[in-house]
């Protein structure tokens, strides 16, 4: 059985939103951490140096190989069967902690909503709803959750809209003054926006994920992406002046600032508003990200990387049920733990070997298979694609040594484990294929 190709262009680039942008809610804590004129800095030109060539190199090399599995394919096609298992688990790894930041948030935003004094049973069990839920829409298949995502898509715009155009005419760009925080040193100031900016453009690799149930993802799939790079920005940016404009006192923001925001524009009516946009945002996000988490594992397990029986679809929906439930089975037991800013700096610098090998991995399928091209490639030729690819590496190999040991350490600890999964992926294959006659 195949997966099965439901997802067209409108309802792609609903997911590409609903998975990647998922409107302002979240970003407020960048204020203050790295200073107002930093922040809105950073978030104007960080898509033209880190987006936008992530974007060109990941459209170049999804159009040439539009394969289920996405980085795991290419990271394969580029490396060999070691070093590919390592990039590839490691950008698995990374999606899973990022992932799990927003149950608890939606969890949070509900509770401060409706129940007074909740207690840690309550928070839990909201998760629960979210994890189980998203994943009985992910079982049912991509169709359905491109509707689902046309949907959530309406909800995050509207009140963003409408603090927006409630707030305009009051922006004050004298707001964005100072840079940076008097108390914080500017390189920590720096390093912190960067954290954020990569949190917020990045992950565009991840829908490739699912490419054989995207409709010609070869061609839409790019397509999309140049039109969501715009629409992230406006969706960060113009929020963000209206807050500052409206509510100055940016030292004193946390997540949830925006129905704060929306309170003093639009009264109860738009903070309820937003509040529930806000959840909806994180249901979103986490409801997308299982395409990633899940189609992975699934691409390594069809080719025998993993043990088989986690490629096993099903019968009605053709969707890899196993891996997703065994997924929300974790995540259950998961969002016990987690803090969000600990996450953020543990996911975000885990991402960045992974972006390293994705960036190069375009220039090394041009010299190792110059015969491979798709509909769109980066033009001007090697002094183009080399320069494309030397700027956002910079960036990320700044932001991996710059990164102090207190946020990183986690992540060393859980990257030690990848070489013992990949020993252990080998002797499952070998014992395998010891037994021609145990096929599945």
């Amino acid at each position: 059985m195949k997966l099965r190709r439901g997802l067209g262009p409108l309802a792609l680039l609903a997911t590409l939103y609903v998975l990647l942008v998922g409107g302002p809610y979240g970003t407020e804590q960048m204020v203050p951490d790295a200073g107002p004129g930093l922040a809105i800095a950073a978030l104007l030109v960080m898509p033209f140096i880190w987006a936008v060539p992530y974007i060109l190199l990941v459209a170049e090399i999804s159009s040439s190989m539009p394969l289920q599995g996405g980085s795991y394919k290419w990271f394969s096609a580029s490396l060999n069967r070691f070093w590919s298992f390592q990039l590839t688990i490691l950008d698995w790894m990374s999606w899973v902690l990022d992932a799990a930041l927003y149950p608890p948030l939606v969890a949070g935003y509900l509770t401060a909503l409706v129940f007074e004094g909740s207690n840690r049973w309550v928070t839990w069990g909201i998760c629960l709803v979210v994890i189980w839920g998203c994943t009985f829409l992910n079982i049912r298949g991509m169709k359905g959750m491109g509707h689902a995502a046309l949907i959530m898509s309406a909800i995050v715009l509207v009140p963003v809209f409408l603090i927006v155009v409630l707030g305009m005419p009051r922006i004050d760009l004298s707001t964005l003054v100072p840079m940076t925080p008097e108390e914080v040193p500017r390189l920590t100031a720096l390093n912190a926006a960067l954290i954020w900016c990569l949190w917020n453009y990045s992950g565009y690799a991840g829908l490739a994920s699912a490419s054989e149930e995207i409709k010609a993802p070869e061609r839409n799939l790019p397509k999309m992406l140049a039109i969501l790079l715009p629409m992230s920005m406006v969706a960060y940016v113009a929020p963000m002046l209206v807050a500052l404009s409206v509510t100055p006192d940016w030292q004193s923001w946390g997540t949830g600032h925006y129905t704060h925001v929306a309170f003093v524009l639009g009264g109860v009516g738009l903070m309820v508003l937003t509040s529930g946009a806000a959840m909806v945002s994180n249901v979103g996000l986490f409801n997308s990200e299982q395409i990633v988490i899940s189609r992975m594992p699934y691409s390594m397990a069809r080719d025998g990387v993993l043990p088989p029986w986690l490629a096993k679809l099903h019968p009605k929906y053709g969707t890899p049920a196993r891996l997703l439930i065994i997924m929300a089975i974790f995540y259950s037991i998961l969002t016990f733990f987690w803090g969000f800013m600990k996450l953020l700096y543990v996911s975000t610098w885990f991402s960045l070997p992974a972006y390293l090998m994705t960036f190069a991995a375009p220039l090394i399928l041009r010299w190792k298979r110059p015969d491979l091209r798709g509909p769109f490639r980066i033009p001007g030729g090697w002094p183009v694609i080399i320069l494309v690819a030397l700027v956002p590496t910079a960036i990320a190999l700044y932001v991996m040594f710059t990164t102090g040991w207190e946020e990183v350490r986690g992540a060393l600890y859980l990257m030690a484990l990848i070489p013992v999964i990949y020993l252990l992926a080998q002797w499952d294959r070998r014992r395998r294929e010891s037994k021609p006659s145990n096929v599945e």
